[in-house]
């Protein structure tokens, strides 16, 4: 199998025939019961060329030294940015908002579903450092979720979403 350094999917499913795999690797293995519990499918999305950044001191002690490094092998200089799963069967929407409160937003997807949206904010001592988005996609009118996702800083909507958080952080606590 050849990966690109570009962006990819590891694709899991219960269903061999239901796993486009394009041209990728298909595992010729069984695949584990416990793997997907609860699940009928599950997708990673990663992107490419991402490395490692270090941050040193300098030997003068003044100032830092920063370095960013991507792995030549391309396992390695993929960052899993998001997931996307299927419930073998779907949650109430009642259920979902009991178990985590109203969605801060619902915007409408393609072809007329709803995504109840949760935005999930990571700060150090204020300042937000990274957001995610998890997504219930509701189908139509429809009030039972059948697909979940999460994304991370890597999508452009939840990037600019951090960006925004962050300009705000700014003017609240940096500038004067």
């Amino acid at each position: 199998m050849k990966l690109s350094s570009t962006q990819w999917k590891i694709v899991y499913s219960r269903h061999r025939g239901a796993a486009n795999h394009g041209n990728g690797w298909l595992n010729p293995g069984p695949g584990a019961v416990t793997c997907l519990a609860g699940l009928s499918g599950l997708v990673l999305h990663a992107k490419g060329d991402a490395g490692f950044l270090s941050v040193k001191k300098r030997p003068d002690s003044k100032g830092y030294l920063t370095t960013y490094h991507v792995p030549d092998d391309l396992y390695a200089a993929h960052q899993v940015i998001g997931l996307t799963g299927s419930w073998k069967q779907g949650m109430p929407v009642s259920t979902m908002e009991e178990r985590y409160g109203t969605p801060d937003e619902i915007p409408d997807g393609d072809g007329g579903v709803r995504h109840y949206r949760y935005w999930v904010v990571v700060k150090q001592k204020e300042m937000p450092v990274s957001v995610y988005a998890v997504d219930f996609e509701v189908p139509g009118a429809q009030r039972v979720c059948t697909d979940y996702s999460i994304h991370a800083n890597g999508f452009g909507f939840v990037q600019e979403k951090l960006d925004a958080l962050q300009r705000q952080w700014e003017r609240d606590y940096v500038l004067d």
